[in-house]
This record gives C-alpha cells, sequence and structure tokens, in this order.
C-alpha cells in the first residue's frame, strides 16, 4: 500500500471525478508543486466503465462504482423517492454516465455574468477553456476545437428510429442543427457523446491514463476524506480514511473539494463548514457559519414517452445473448461495433412558446424499450423520448442525515414545486407526442406504452407526470459561485470558499445557474479555468463570437409597431 508523503503536498484535491481528475493533471503539469488526488471509490480499469455500452452495468443500485444515492420523498412527485445515482471510482460520474455531450446554450454564460454577477464566466470568457480540453475531429470554426484531450464524437450512421425522429422533427417545423455546440442550439440534431476511438471519455481517461506519468503527482484510491482540517480559518489539510487506517494529511497551499454536488457539500458539512444552527444540532461543532452552503440545489428532472415496435428496429434486439457475444467480440478486438457507442445519438432544444428567449425543453431519443431502473427490455421493440425544462426555478437543499459519514445526505431536489416548472412539463410532454405522432414514425409505432393512449386530458397528463418523472442526473448549485458581497455566494468568482483560506470548491457544485443541457462538459470547463485561477495564470483570452438569439414575440410585436 502506498503511503502518504509524511511533508504533505503542496495542492490536495477531495474527489477524481470529472473537476478532480482535470484539476490534478492541470495543476501537476507545474512540475514544482506536489498534488495529492483522492478518492473514496476504486480504479477505473475495469472494461465495464471503458465499453460505451457497459453503461447499463455501472448504472445498477448494486454496482460497485455507483453511490446509488435517493432523494427524500418529493411532495411534488407522489412522494416518491427518485434515484440519485453518482459515481464512485475514478473518473467519477464521468466514468458511469451517459456520454452525452453538449455545452448549453451560450446564453446561460451571459447569464450567470449578467443576473448571476458572475464576472469573468460569460460565454466569451468561457469557450476559450471548453475548446481547451475538447478533441473533435475534423473541428473548424471559432466554437469548436479538434486539439483537447477528450475525445467527442458524432454518430454518422444513425439507425431508422434515430432517422425517424430527426425527420419527424422538420416535419414538426423545427429546423435540423448541424452543431448543438456551435453557433444554434434550437432545433432537432444529432447529440456528440464523450466517447474516443470506441472508449469512454472520462476524466480519468483523458487527464490520467492517456498522459505521461508525472511523480509529482500522486493518485489514492480507496480513501475515504473524513473532514477536512483547520487551523483557525485556514484550511490545513485533511482527514482520510483508508481501509482500518486513519491519517491526517496537509497541503501547504490549498485543499481542493472536487467531490461533487453532494459529496463537497456533506464533506465539509462534517468538517463544521455549514448552517451553523443545523451543525450544532448534530452535534458538530461550527468552524465557519456558511448558510448558503447545501442550498440551491437544482438539477434537470424529465418525463417520458415510451411507444413499442417491432424489435428489429431497435436497440434491444441486441441483448439476445449470441449478439451480446457478438458485440463483444467486436468492442475487445477492435473497439468497434454496437458497444463502442452509446444509445442516444438525437434529440432537440426547443422553446415551449413564443416568449422564451432561448430553447427552454430539452429532448433525449433513445431506439430502446426500457423496463424498470432503465434495463432495456430484451423481449420488447421500442423507444423512449424524455422531455423536461432546461431551467427549472425549483430550488432544494442537501443537509446532513447525521454527524456520520456513512450515513447518505438528506437530498431533496423539491421538484416540480413551482407552477412554472409544472406548466413547462407538460407543454414539453404535449410537444413530444407531436413529433412522434409525424408521419415519419408511422411505420414504427404500435402502441403507445406511456403515458398510453387513454392519457389524454391535461389533468390525465399532470398525473402521469407525478408518477413518472425521473432526475437526468445532473444536480448542481449546492455551493453556488458568485461575488462575496452577495449574500447568495458560497465561493468567490474565483471559487475560494468565502470566509476562508487555502481551501476552494471546483466541481459542479459552484453553478449558480444550472446551463440548458447535460452538465458534464460544463464541469470540465469549470475545472479547467479553476486550474488557472489556482495556479495564478492569467484567464485565457475572451474570445467574441456571436450566437443565435431567437426573436421572440415581444420582439416581434416591436418590430411590427415600429
Amino acid at each position: 500500500m502506498r503511503t502518504f508523503r509524511a511533508e504533505g503536498y503542496d495542492f490536495i484535491v477531495v474527489g477524481a471525478g470529472t473537476a478532480g481528475c482535470t484539476l490534478a493533471s492541470r495543476l501537476s503539469e507545474d512540475e514544482s508543486a506536489s498534488v495529492l488526488l483522492l478518492e473514496a471509490g476504486p480504479s477505473d480499469r475495469s472494461w465495464i466503465l471503458r465499453m460505451p455500452a457497459g453503461l447499463r452495468s455501472a448504472f445498477k443500485p448494486t454496482s460497485t462504482y455507483n453511490y446509488w444515492f435517493r432523494t427524500t420523498p418529493q411532495r411534488h412527485l407522489d412522494n416518491r423517492e427518485i434515484d440519485q445515482p453518482r459515481g464512485r471510482v475514478l473518473g467519477g460520474s464521468s466514468s458511469i454516465n451517459g456520454m452525452t455531450f453538449l455545452r448549453g446554450n451560450p446564453r446561460d454564460f451571459d447569464d450567470w455574468r449578467d443576473k448571476d454577477g458572475c464576472d469573468g464566466w460569460s460565454f466569451a470568457d468561457c469557450l476559450p477553456y471548453f475548446k481547451r480540453f475538447e478533441r473533435l475531429e475534423g473541428a473548424e470554426g471559432p466554437f469548436r476545437s479538434a486539439d483537447g484531450v477528450v475525445p467527442v464524437k458524432r454518430q454518422d450512421d444513425l439507425g431508422a428510429l434515430n432517422r425517424a425522429f430527426l425527420e419527424a422533427g422538420k416535419q414538426a417545423g423545427h429546423e435540423e442543427i448541424a452543431d448543438f455546440n456551435g453557433y444554434r442550439q434550437e432545433g432537432v440534431g444529432r447529440f456528440e457523446m464523450s466517447v474516443g476511438r470506441g472508449v469512454r471519455s472520462s476524466s480519468s481517461n483523458a487527464f490520467l491514463h492517456s498522459r505521461p506519468v508525472r511523480k509529482n503527482l500522486h493518485i489514492h484510491t480507496g480513501c475515504q476524506v473524513l473532514k477536512v482540517l483547520f487551523k483557525g480559518n485556514r484550511a490545513i489539510g485533511v482527514r482520510v480514511r483508508r481501509g482500518s487506517e486513519t491519517v491526517d494529511v496537509f497541503a501547504a497551499q490549498e485543499v481542493v473539494m472536487s467531490s461533487g454536488a453532494f459529496g463537497s457539500p456533506q464533506i465539509l458539512m462534517l468538517s463544521g463548514v455549514g448552517p451553523a444552527d443545523d451543525l450544532r444540532r448534530l452535534g458538530i461543532a461550527p468552524v465557519l457559519d456558511v448558510p448558503m452552503l447545501g442550498r440551491n440545489l437544482h438539477d434537470h428532472f424529465e418525463t417520458h414517452i415510451q411507444v413499442e415496435c417491432d424489435l428489429k428496429y431497435s436497440l434491444n434486439q441486441y441483448l439476445r445473448f449470441d449478439k451480446m457475444v457478438m458485440a463483444g467480440i467486436q468492442w475487445f478486438a477492435c473497439k468497434g461495433g454496437v458497444a463502442a457507442i452509446n444509445q442516444c445519438h438525437v434529440g432537440a432544444f426547443i422553446r415551449s412558446d413564443g416568449t422564451i428567449t432561448h430553447p427552454n425543453l430539452q429532448i433525449h431519443f433513445f431506439p430502446v424499450f426500457f423496463g424498470e431502473n432503465w434495463i432495456p427490455d430484451p423481449r420488447v421493440g421500442g423507444y423512449r423520448l424524455g422531455v423536461g425544462p432546461m431551467r427549472p426555478e425549483s430550488r432544494g437543499s442537501l443537509r446532513l442525515g447525521s454527524a456520520d459519514l456513512k450515513d447518505a445526505p438528506l437530498i431533496d431536489p423539491n421538484y416540480l414545486a413551482t407552477e412554472r416548472d409544472r406548466k413547462e412539463t407538460l407543454q414539453g410532454l404535449k410537444l413530444g407526442r407531436e413529433i412522434l405522432a409525424q408521419p415519419a414514425f408511422v411505420p414504427y409505432r404500435k402502441r403507445e406504452d406511456a403515458p398510453g393512449e387513454t392519457c389524454r386530458t391535461d389533468a390525465e397528463l399532470e398525473a402521469f407526470i407525478r408518477r413518472d418523472v425521473t432526475s437526468s442526473f445532473h444536480p448542481c448549485g449546492t455551493a453556488r459561485m458568485g461575488r462575496a458581497d452577495d449574500p447568495r455566494s458560497v465561493v468567490d468568482l474565483d471559487l475560494r470558499l468565502i470566509g476562508a483560506e487555502g481551501l476552494r470548491i471546483v466541481d459542479a457544485s459552484v453553478i449558480p445557474s444550472i446551463p440548458s443541457a447535460n452538465i458534464n462538459a460544463v464541469t470540465f470547463m469549470i475545472a479547467e479555468k479553476a486550474s488557472d485561477l489556482i495556479r495564478g495564470r492569467p484567464p485565457l483570452p475572451a474570445s467574441e463570437v456571436s450566437y443565435y438569439r431567437a426573436m421572440t414575440q415581444e420582439h416581434r410585436d416591436h418590430a411590427v409597431g415600429s
């Protein structure tokens, strides 16, 4: 078993997920700096995590690579507890997620600046950091890059159901978009995936395994950080449990929390950082009163339409034993075949009405018929459309369940708490049905499995939504970034914990307002930008580019009036 350096390290990064692996790699580029990266879970060397089609094995409640948290009963969802899987492995959730690679709308980041007060985090500021890590073959133009370390790709060879979705979207009046991560997001089109040469592009694979070994970067798995150690208000190190051993490890410069939207607040609260009254009630002596730590939790959620079709059109056909064996042989032999790609290749970003400034609904389309817990049924063919609001108003919280780290935190996203969220979800369900009702899908429609043909009125659809809504697995915001004088802020615009020294938070918890897309690419970007902030390097030059802005009905009316 490797031992920790007795003299400590310059930087300790707690959590080896998307942000942690990226950040540790970038910080260790400075050969004079010693970096310790700590991960509670195991190594990611398993083929299950490297093979894109292996995500279903990693995405089970019994998986050793998954915390598989659950929410508290959600009062607006018939008191159901909603699954909250999180990666417990090197690479974190980037090692178990669905690999959909999307940045969000450029307007989201300009709103970070204009509405959330996050100067330095506009789209022009963030775009160079998106481009620094991504590697898209054949990338051209000011929005994309072919030079980064994280391979991404589009699936060119679409099956019949995916082609039908694109055609149906156009028949329903939506424009087909060439690149959701480029000039225009609104419309239907092909999603990109975090896959390169048939292998998952997790943060650990891209930033650790695919780069030369550095002697100044020390990576320890199976190490649970119990608490951050403080001297006054300065973080000086961490207490780590590894097997039966408990060790204090010290950081000369900074401790960086990168344990995610759930893990970072939980560990900090157990360290005495957080809402002081809540900590005292659990017998934890407050070190620093941070009232907003754990607040502002929000997440994307979606409701679903599922339709049965002939098995030959659906990916479910590949779940037959002989076809699974053949897919495995193809992948192990040449990293090719159906096992070398993810399952969501097309989708859409649309506006629910003409008053919206940029797409507020996202559609994921899967040419798969799913059973319970997203486990595909090998006997039935079909497809599923998931749709949900991109900028939900609902806000929840993460709190400690006890003063024992073994007890899961109390996760309450407070889904569908506002009238707008409920209205947009209903609108999204209707718009999704409208797309699936187009002529392009006629050859591929046997029956609507969910919500079901008899579910038609708004009241019936709203009842279905309460029974059906699930998380899209994009929790964020529990350590909100903002100006130091903003009472909503937990970290400042350089991601330093306000009121403390030597401590930063770098992960999805710092997101002030959720972007309009899957958030893994945004987490990579935050870590890239944070690495320059921590090293005291000047930021990459802002990249001022124009992007598509929809004309709202208000603008149309004004144009007609003038």
